[in-house]
């Protein structure tokens, strides 16, 4: 099967796709959280066969809108 039928979102190339080893040494988290996460549902995944792996922009992109704290401005005292 060519990449041409693999659908893909956004770019003109996919996404390389990884595993959950190389997905929690990327996020720096521990292999347990990204079960977790992927168990929940937070973060998305392929499933082929008895196979799941990551599309690490899709990743970044979950994390930084679920996980990512905007610094509060501070008020200065007058």
């Amino acid at each position: 099967m060519s990449n041409d039928a693999t659908p893909h979102t956004g770019s003109s190339l996919p996404a390389e796709k990884k595993t959950r080893k190389q997905t929690a040494i990327h996020c720096g988290l521990s292999l347990r959280t990204i079960d977790e996460l992927t168990r929940n549902g937070t973060l998305p995944f392929f499933k082929i066969g008895k196979s799941v792996r990551y599309d690490l922009n899709e990743v970044d992109a979950v994390m930084r809108q679920r996980f990512h704290i905007q610094a509060k401005a501070r008020k200065l005292n007058a």
